[in-house]
């Protein structure tokens, strides 16, 4: 084993080190409206649920862009509004994943530029992509800013939100109300510059049985962590 002095390292190494480590990522293809009505469309890998109720989830978004000081337009567009949609990334917009993450000037519609399609979202002003089959609706509950906010390697701040809608496509569910997880092809982010498609043949299961129901028997403690 080999220990990476961290101390040694950038703010960009340290970063690119995380992210080669916590994967697959799942990806918020996020959408917004600028100040003017404009649609804005961004991919965040530092995302993840938080708690069901309320039904909160987090995203990371950078305080600065990469080539410039100015701020994300994401970020820009969700605090004036407080609003976005987490459209689920899915094989349907993997070709353009890296097209809409490019740093262009704020205004640009980066689902024109992918040829994506939008739909007007159910409870909030932001659209939502219609070519992906399911959207969380979100609203800005919390912001906790972290990290040095003129580097883009640092500075963060790490948006709480509470998903007011869901909408999902028949085509991925399983009965009424459950998710068909060999259905979605979701697509993760991976260390840079790989990706991943969780597709039916790279999916596998395991039965979940609570100690409480276990038999006392010693060999079914195998593999079970304390």
């Amino acid at each position: 084993m080999k220990t990476i002095d961290l101390a040694g390292r950038t703010p960009a190494q340290k970063q690119g080190l995380l992210s080669q480590l916590v994967v697959p990522r799942p990806i918020a293809m996020i959408t917004t409206l600028d100040a003017d009505g404009a649609p804005n469309v961004a991919p965040f890998s530092y995302y993840m649920p938080v708690c069901g109720e309320p039904p909160l989830v987090a995203v990371t978004v950078g305080t600065v862009r990469e080539a410039t000081d100015e701020p994300k337009d994401t970020w820009v567009n969700l605090r004036e509004s407080g609003e976005f949609v987490i459209n689920v990334t899915t094989t349907a917009l993997a070709e353009h994943i890296e097209v809409v993450a490019r740093e262009y000037p704020a205004g640009v519609n980066e689902a024109e530029v992918a040829g994506w399609r939008t739909i007007p979202s159910q409870v909030v002003r932001p659209p939502s992509l219609a070519d992906s089959p399911a959207h969380m609706e979100c609203r800005v509950r919390e912001v906790i800013d972290r990290g040095d906010p003129a580097s883009c390697f640092s500075g963060v701040h790490i948006v709480l939100a509470e998903v007011v809608c869901v909408t999902v496509d028949e085509s991925i569910l399983e009965g009424p109300n459950h998710v068909d997880p060999t259905k979605v092809h979701a697509v993760g982010r991976m260390g840079f510059p790989w990706f991943i498609t969780a597709s039916s043949h790279s999916l596998f299961s395991q039965e979940r049985i609570a100690y409480a129901d276990l038999a006392p028997n010693p060999s079914q403690l195998r593999g079970l962590s304390s």
